[in-house]
């Protein structure tokens, strides 16, 4: 008997080697260039998101460029970063400290923070003053700032809106329209239409949160939950997922509905959008797009500039940050690396180069978006494709 456990023990440790030795085996990457040429690498490697990296010399060989890169120049005192914008993140306000929710800032905290930005040289810009910024190649002064809300809570325009009034400052808030449409006393009280009214007439905007996708929704047979505006949702009576169409039709109906509501209610005639829980993907960026919502918003952090198609936001709603750290993080903002493709520069707004065994590895994406390339990557079969002739975005393909 003991013997026969031992030879049990020896198959299974067998069996884990060669599973081992597979995975290694088949851990490359097969990659089709731009000229139609395949090559298989083993330098690469997946950062955050799944943004693939390359090695240099690799990102060269299929993309067919010359690629550097380099820190931006220093610049003169009192000036913290120039041609960029800090787009701030708040959510909601309380009159007093909520010790359990560190992410919920009281008024004063707040009026602090709009003190501070003015009383250090911080320009607070408009939405449209954005816009212009980044659809119509106009300027921004430097040390421009953003300020933005997710999710339209009521403390927005009982305790935000006086302050900002104070201030001489605008913000931008992201609804979830379904939440204005039918408001749940159950929750912590949402903005009414009536009030966004108001608040528009004296500078403010209100944007897309999506209607109803502000959510996790369950994506596997075992109950497995994901953001449900960039997740294939599982069909339990189907034993399925849902197709990339029956996924891509749920999401463009859900955020036209929004856009549709905002400019029945508030008579917009601009578009944007914050994605809920930062996340997204191609699809749905395409169906951002394919109804004119040009202007998209994450959570990641950094500084947002042209380069940065959906724009990183610093989350600033954090109640257990001191006066002088939130001013300080703002002042000392981590600078884009700029990426040079073919004597152009790309800045990095967010996966920087890696240094791995002596292999500088460079984040593709901002790449196939700086020369107009189209990536699809499969993680299953570990395949990369580089299409050339239409402009790529961030985010994987849905498969």
């Amino acid at each position: 008997m003991r013997t026969n456990r031992r030879y049990i023990y020896v198959v299974i440790l067998l069996f884990i080697f060669w599973f081992a030795l597979m995975d290694n085996v088949t851990a490359k990457l097969e990659i089709t260039g731009v000229d139609g040429c395949k090559i298989t690498t083993d330098n690469y490697t997946l950062a955050q998101d799944h943004e693939v990296m390359l090695a240099k010399d690799v990102a060269e060989q299929v993309l067919n460029a010359r690629i550097s890169w380099q820190e931006q120049a220093s610049l003169p005192q009192g000036i913290y970063y120039k041609n960029q914008v800090a787009v701030l993140m708040y959510h909601h306000l309380t009159g007093e400290p909520v010790s359990l929710n560190p992410g919920v800032l009281t008024a004063g905290q707040f009026d602090e923070h709009m003190q501070l930005l003015k009383q250090e040289g911080f320009q607070v810009i408009t939405m449209k003053q954005y816009r212009q910024f980044m659809l119509e190649n106009a300027l921004v002064p430097d040390n421009a700032v953003l300020l933005t809300f997710d999710d339209g809570y009521e403390s927005f325009y009982t305790l935000a809106f006086p302050i900002l009034q104070k201030h001489g400052y605008t913000a931008a808030n992201f609804i979830i329209a379904s939440d204005v449409d039918n408001p749940d006393g159950k929750k912590v009280p949402k903005l009414t239409w009536e009030q966004m009214r108001e608040m528009k007439s004296a500078g403010m905007s209100f944007y897309n949160h999506t209607y109803n996708l502000h959510h996790y929704g369950i994506v596997d047979a075992e109950g497995g939950t994901r953001p449900a505006a960039s997740s294939l949702l599982y069909i339990n009576d189907e034993n399925r997922n849902e197709l990339n169409e029956e996924y891509y039709r749920r999401v463009i109906g859900d955020l036209a509905l929004a856009e549709r509501r905002l400019k029945e209610e508030l008579g917009n005639i601009d578009s944007a959008i914050a994605f809920p829980y930062g996340s997204f993907n191609d699809w749905l960026l395409e169906a951002s797009n394919s109804i004119g919502i040009d202007m998209k918003f994450s959570i990641r952090e950094g500084l947002s500039s042209r380069m940065t198609p959906v724009a990183p936001r610093i989350n600033k709603g954090d109640s257990t940050l001191s006066p002088d750290q939130f001013i300080e993080s703002l002042k000392h903002a981590e600078p884009l690396m700029e990426m040079i493709i073919n004597s152009n520069k790309v800045p990095l707004a967010w996966t920087q180069p890696q240094l791995r065994d002596g292999i500088l590895l460079v984040p593709l994406s901002p790449l196939c978006n700086a020369l107009g390339v189209e990536m699809d990557y499969d993680p299953d079969t570990r395949t990369l494709k580089l299409t050339p002739g239409s402009l790529s975005t961030d985010g994987v393909t849905l498969k």
